[in-house]
Order: structure tokens, then sequence, then C-alpha cells
């Protein structure tokens, strides 16, 4: 098990350089959404439009990024991880060098629709990398390892992009993005493996695809766990899809001082993702997940009703997004894993509605959540609180369906 990609048996310990990979192909998506924001007032400056406008570039990114989501697990299921990933990053090159020579708000928001559609290969593709070689408990260790690495992405995109912005403007954030794509084609080139035999792999027919996908749709365990996914994370990345509000206006900090809210957000990730990969031997795994789902619905309740009366500024107003960052990142290393476990023939096509599910909650909090908590710390608070609560819910169906779905199969967890 020498290099990423080749097949490891289910019980064998990832290793830190094999998460590290996986985290870094799967990074360019945060960093594609991040390294931009602290040039959205320049952009809207300079195009003579408004935030909003600005915001929904944003906003097609992620509905690019979703809809892509949905193809290119079943592509991996056919053509292989490793040509779909390269595919995916040149892709992206080529839209954020469009993106760095935009004239106006129109032809940014078309390159940014073209860089949501290759930049969903790093986050599909990887969650079926790792299940295609691991399961179980090693497979959700490798997904927390992982998490501590990917958490690096948000938190140094808005730093490295608010530095550039300042001393060159908000076009070289997307200059730099060329090069991290590249950079990131490069390792998958000469250091990851394909993981998926050639023998292993799905014919691509539309009538087989549909199939596929209609099988998928219609187990409601996978169904429930996805959006369960998804709004749980939506709960959290309502604040750094409105960095530039949350940051700059309620925050009161400049466009360079984006570390004030990424660094202590990250950094309880991280620990919630390292905690991951040391506590799930000694609880079992489904009773630990509601343990953490419970407190993190309780503690973002008690953030909607200490910020309506006590009106928290920084670091206080941090509190609860920090403690709701920390139980999401314990949580969902798990959740990756058993959400794939329903078709091992075409996990793929499993990863792909997963991350369908996840991205559409990004897309959520930039279509609608984001422009509802404007300005408002309570109104963030009172998303947080509504996601927390709604993902509670679509775990207990998922749950509830699971024995049925596995059909027989041992539960892993």
């Amino acid at each position: 098990m020498g290099t990423p990609g080749a097949r490891s048996p289910s019980g064998a310990a990832p290793r830190l350089r094999e998460a590290a990979l996986f985290a870094f192909t799967s990074s360019l998506g945060p960093f594609s959404v991040n390294a931009y924001l602290p040039g959205f007032h320049g952009i809207a400056l300079e195009f003579g439009t408004s935030l909003a406008a600005v915001q929904q570039t944003m906003t097609l990114y992620l509905i690019a990024f979703a809809v892509a989501s949905l193809f290119t697990g079943v592509l991996s299921d056919s053509y292989g991880r490793k040509p779909v990933l390269l595919g995916g990053m040149l892709v992206f090159a080529a839209a954020s060098l469009g993106a760095a020579l935009s004239t106006d708000i129109i032809s940014l928001s078309v390159w940014r629709f073209i860089q949501g559609l290759g930049a969903s290969v790093g986050q599909v593709v990887t969650q079926a990398c790792v299940r295609d070689r691991w399961s179980g408990l090693p497979a959700a260790r490798l997904n927390g390892m992982i998490a501590m690495f990917f958490a690096a992405a948000p938190i140094l995109a808005p730093v490295i992009g608010g530095c550039l912005i300042v001393r060159f403007g908000w076009r070289s954030s997307f200059l730099f993005l060329i090069a991290y794509s590249l950079s990131i084609a490069l390792i998958i080139a000469l250091g990851l493996k394909e993981s998926l035999a050639k023998e292993d792999r799905q014919p691509l027919r539309l009538r087989l695809v549909l199939s596929s996908y209609a099988k998928g749709l219609s187990c409601g365990a996978l169904v429930a766990g996805a959006l369960m996914l998804g709004i749980l994370f939506a709960g959290m990345i309502v604040y750094s899809c409105g960095g530039a509000d949350f940051v700059i206006t309620i925050m009161g900090f400049g466009v360079d001082e984006f570390a004030w809210f990424t660094i202590p957000m990250v950094g309880a990730g991280c620990l919630g993702s390292w905690c991951s990969t040391r506590i799930r031997t000694a609880f079992s795994i489904k009773e630990l997940l509601w343990i953490e789902l419970a407190l993190l619905a309780a503690m973002s309740l008690a953030t909607v009703f200490a910020q309506a009366h006590y009106a928290w500024t920084y670091p206080m107003i941090l509190a609860g997004p920090i403690a709701y960052q920390f139980l999401m990142s314990l949580a969902r290393p798990a959740i990756m894993v058993m959400n794939l476990d329903y078709f091992p023939a075409n996990r793929g096509m499993s990863a792909s509605i997963q991350q369908f599910c996840i991205t559409g909650g990004f897309a959520l909090c930039s279509m609608f959540f984001v422009p509802f908590a404007l300005g408002d710390a309570v109104r963030y608070a009172m998303v947080m609180s509504g996601c927390a609560i709604a993902a509670c819910l679509l775990w207990a169906v998922s749950m509830k369906l699971r024995p049925k779905a596995l059909a027989g199969r041992k539960d892993d967890f």
C-alpha cells in the first residue's frame, strides 16, 4: 500500500501521506470559494455592481459544482478515478484564466460557472478513492485525517487571497488558483495510482447510468443521509459563504484580517477531525453520532438565545460557530463513509449524490441563507440552529431505513 491508489485490505491502517494527498486533491473546491472572498467589494466597485450581484457569482459556481457532481462520479466509475481528476483540474485552470481576464460581472459569472464544473471532480472522486480501498473504521479514520489537512484550505484561502488582493488586486486571486490547480494536477499525475481496476469499471451507457441513479435516488437511507450531510454542512458554511459580510460588516475587521475568523474556526474543525480518528474505537459509532448531533442542536439553539440577549462581539461571537464546527467535524467522517455503504459496485454514483447534496447546501446558503442573514449575527445563528435540527431529523430517517438498504450485508458500524 505504498502509493495512494493501490488497493489495500479494508483493515489496513491508512497513512498520513495518503490523507495529505487526498486532502490536497479535494481542497480545490473550498480554495476556489474562499480565495476571492476578500475581493468582493473591489469587484463590485470595479464592475459598478452590488455586493449581492458579486455574491451570485459564487452561487453560479456552486450550482455548477453541484450539478457536475452528479456526473463526475459516474464518469470515474467508467473511465477510472485518475483520468477524471486530471481532466477536472485542467478545466478549472483554463476557467481561472478566463475569470482573471473578465471585464464585467457577466463574463466573471460565466467563468465561475465553468470553474465549478472542473472543481467538482476533487471532492467526489477522492471519496470514491477512499471507499475503493478501505471500509468501516479505517475509512472513517482516513476521512478524519483528510478533514484535518482539508481544513487548511478555508483558513489559508482568504488569508492568501486577502494578501494578494491588497497588493495586486482581485484578479491575482484567480492567477493564484491557476497555479494551485496545476500543482494538484502534477501531484495526481506523479503520485496517485488508479484505485479502480479496469475489470471493475461500469460501462458508460445512458440506460445503465439512469438505472444506477434511479436505484440510488430510490434508496431512502442514502438520500436522507446525503441530505442530512448537506444540511449539516450548510449550518456551518453560512458563516464562510457570508464571510465578506460577517467578517467586515459584523465583526468590523478589514479585508486582510480574515485570519481572525478563519483560524479559530478551522482550528475547531481540525480538532474535531483529529478527535474523530481517536475516540471511535472506544464507543459505538452510531451511539456516538447521536450524542454529537444532540449536543450540536442544543448548542445551536443556545447560540441564538445568547446572541439575541447579549449581542456578543468578537471573540465571543464565534463561540457558537466554533462549537458547531468542532461537533460537525467530529461526526462528518463516519457519516460520509456510512452513506457510501449501500451500492458497493457504484460508489462513484453514491459519492456524486452525496457531494451534490453537500454542494447544494452551500448553494442554498449563497442564494437564500446569506441574503437572509446579512448584517445580523442573530439571523446567522438562526440559520445554524435550523440546519442542526433538520440534520438530526434526516439522520433519524436514514438510520431507520439503513438495515433494509444494506440488504442483508454486514454493517461495519
